[in-house]
């Protein structure tokens, strides 16, 4: 949570009370009220997108500009890549659609980053009105603006920012469509809801749970010490109450809700989007990308950005989901599925919008160098040369790999799929997965360009 905001209607100024503080009078208010969409996404004539060269007799052919392993092996999907260079390409079983798991996070990150920017920060409003004959009790509205992460430690934020301006208890909170919260989702990232985002009725038993101090337990006294650590780190100020309730919250559709009935306002930007995503990608956090991508627009709304933007069809890549999560439709299981070279295609267009907005790779997927407890483990050592993301399935097998290599000849892009095995055969292909990733390593001279991000562990 980077600033925040208190403003007075400039109509109440002359109500300005002693009791609420430092303000910031604004002239006029403006707010981010509907889904983080934007019509700014990159179209793919805008970037140079790699084609992949083949044989006009056998479209599907292998393409080997170096010898590959595991060619001959039915399970494994892999294609590469040097700085989008054809006649460096390399590709086998490349065409063939196939389930791409979590690799779907690269896809989902590739979406936010186009449509939304990598600086992008979700605006929470709190908008306050005084009870009267109460002192330091308020009514509020609270609107969150889609913010995928409202948990246990940024709630505790924004009980210390409304005590800083002598709130000290709520006795009607008002949300709507826009704030959905999920309290666990940093500690349990892989775990699969039901509703993504959570209910309203989840949402509003989870912010009793924690705006009443009276419930608080071990855990969220873990949250507290996290909060305050990272206040220290930040130099930021904290004013967690030691005693704070809140008496009912209710539930109402945003265009129902007055805002010119609450006098007082308060506005908190959180972390920038860039810093969600490496930790979606570093601990394949499902429901954040479910979450991302459904305030998006969904897998319709994803539909449009691939024709547009990775200049892609249904032939290349199918999407139902942003975390590679199945669903099911009409009693069908839907996976998402990509070819390999289609992921080759998101690759690129990653890597150049990262580029554009001056963000190192290593601050947006799992660097297996430095991040500790993501989804790869390895004994290899690839010093900050290499960056990628996992994608497991166990229904549909897959064990996937896809990321950047920084060679002294520049970015190798990389996509391994591997697919169509059995459950005795799953600890052979992610060894032969690892396996694929240093043979990359070995064969091509690394250089140390990715960055260590240690603040993925993002709360605020």
């Amino acid at each position: 949570m980077n600033t925040s905001r208190l403003y007075l209607k400039p109509e109440m100024k002359k109500i300005l009370t002693p009791r609420l503080g430092y303000f910031v009078i604004l002239a006029t208010l403006t707010f981010l009220g509907c889904t983080p969409q934007s019509n700014s996404t990159t179209a793919a004539t805008d970037f140079k997108l790699p084609s992949r060269p083949s044989n006009p007799a056998n479209p599907s052919a292998a393409i080997l500009s170096r010898n590959l392993l595991y060619k001959n092996d039915p399970r494994v999907s892999y294609c590469e890549i040097l700085e989008n260079q054809q006649s460096s390409y390399s590709g086998f079983r490349d065409t063939q659609l196939e389930p791409l798991a979590s690799l779907s996070k690269i896809v989902t990150s590739a979406w936010a980053l186009g449509a939304l920017g990598s600086d992008y920060r979700y605006h929470t409003e709190w908008y306050l009105k005084p009870v009267s004959g109460r002192p330091g009790i308020y009514d509020a509205y609270l609107k969150t603006n889609y913010d995928p992460v409202v948990n246990t430690e940024k709630l505790l934020y924004f009980m210390s920012e409304l005590n800083s301006v002598g709130v000290r208890g709520i006795r009607e909170l008002v949300i709507d469509e826009t704030t959905r919260v999920y309290i666990s989702v940093l500690s349990a990232p892989h775990l699969e809801l039901n509703d993504v985002p959570v209910t309203s009725n989840e949402t509003k038993e989870n912010l009793k749970l924690i705006l009443n101090s009276k419930n608080w337990a071990s855990r969220t006294q873990k949250a507290k010490t996290n909060l305050t650590q990272w206040a220290a780190k930040n130099n930021k100020s904290l004013k967690i109450p030691d005693s704070f309730s809140t008496e009912q919250v209710i539930f109402r559709n945003s265009n129902t809700i007055n805002k010119a009935t609450y006098p007082y306002g308060k506005r908190i930007q959180s972390a920038p989007l860039f810093k969600y995503l490496k930790n979606m990608n570093v601990f394949s956090n499902n429901y954040l990308a479910d979450a991302i991508f459904e305030s998006l627009g969904a897998a319709s709304g994803f539909k449009a950005f691939q024709e547009k933007s990775l200049a892609m069809s249904s032939q290349d890549m199918k999407i139902y989901t942003g975390s590679g999560l199945p669903i099911n439709q009409n009693g069908d299981r839907k996976d998402n599925l990509g070819t390999c070279f289609s992921m080759i295609k998101v690759l690129s267009y990653v890597k150049q919008v990262s580029q554009k907005a001056e963000l190192n790779l290593g601050q947006l997927l799992l660097n297996p160098t430095s991040d500790e407890d993501g989804t790869f483990s390895t004994q290899s050592s690839y010093g900050n040369s290499v960056v990628l993301k996992t994608g497991r399935l166990f229904e549909n097998p897959a064990f996937n790999l896809a990321g950047f290599v920084s060679t002294e000849q520049g970015t190798l892009s990389f996509a391994f799929l591997g697919h169509d095995f059995t459950a005795s055969e799953a600890k052979e292909v992610e060894t032969m997965r690892g396996q694929m990733l240093d043979n990359v390593f070995s064969n091509f001279d690394a250089r140390a360009d990715y960055v260590n991000f240690p603040e993925y562990e993002i709360f605020l």
